[in-house]
Formats: C-alpha cells, sequence, structure tokens
C-alpha cells in the first residue's frame, strides 16, 4: 500500500534553494520503495510518497535527518490503488 507523508523542515538547516530541494528528492529517492518526493523550500515542506510494505515513515525520516534536516510529521494519509 502506498502512503504519502509531509515532513516540515524545523531545524536551523533550512531547505534554501532549487538545489537544497534537488538534494533532497535525489537522496529520497534512492531509498528502495520511495516514490515521488516533492522538497519545497518555500514552505519548508518535502511530501513523499513510498511503499509501506518496502519502507515505512521513520525510514525516510532518518535519511533526511542524515541528509542534515530536522523535521516533524505535519500529516499522513494512506492511498490506493497507486
Amino acid at each position: 500500500m502506498f502512503k504519502s507523508i509531509t515532513f516540515e523542515v524545523t531545524g536551523d538547516q533550512r531547505l534554501a534553494c532549487e538545489g537544497c530541494e534537488q538534494r533532497v528528492e535525489r537522496v529520497l529517492k534512492a531509498l528502495p520503495g520511495v516514490g515521488t518526493v516533492r522538497a519545497k523550500a518555500q514552505n519548508q515542506t518535502i511530501q513523499v510518497l513510498y511503499d509501506a510494505a518496502v519502507v515505512d515513515a521513520a525510514a525516510v525520516a532518518e535519511r533526511i535527518a542524515k541528509a542534515g534536516y530536522q523535521t516533524r510529521v505535519v500529516s499522513s494519509t494512506s492511498e490506493s490503488g497507486s
């Protein structure tokens, strides 16, 4: 089952530019089970669509932390049929 989760960047290191967005997207897409990633510097959010049978939200959050960003979950939903 695919799930969607949105993180808000909360730490001192922020998504400052398009390069930061691309770096986060690249790092997360390398994680097995992660599909779509949208990092937005404008509102400091990272939206991730992932396969819950392959990876969990904690692993996604850990990968974001390893990239240097502190986050908190602002929403999480299940998607059917994707």
